[in-house]
């Protein structure tokens, strides 16, 4: 029987693979807050955005990061990288990520 936070695990890792499919961190990030993930931070635009939630010693966190590929004289396109860890404590119990280039 999974728990609150494992079933939270399943619906954004699956929003993870659709939003890579559609070159969006949106439709994850949505789904995140949906299951009660606290957007972390000041506000401030970032390349680094954090979404978690703790409940019985367990912590479920979702990331977007992204980054320029550009190099001198080469134009390319930014990578995203989506991922997802459920931990208790220090230890990794799941993880999972995606990826795209917009």
């Amino acid at each position: 029987m999974f728990t609150e936070l494992e079933n939270a695990f399943e619906a954004i890792a699956e929003a993870m693979q659709h939003a890579a499919r559609d070159c969006s961190a949106s439709t994850a990030s949505a789904e995140a807050e949906r299951h009660g993930l606290i957007e972390q931070g000041d506000g401030k635009p970032s390349q680094l955005h954090v979404w978690e939630r703790s409940e019985g010693g367990k912590t479920l966190r979702f990331r977007w990061r992204w980054y320029d590929q550009s190099k001198a004289f080469s134009i390319q396109p930014d990578m995203n990288i989506l991922s997802l860890e459920l931990r208790e404590a220090d230890a990794l119990l799941r993880s999972t990520e995606e990826r795209y280039e917009d």
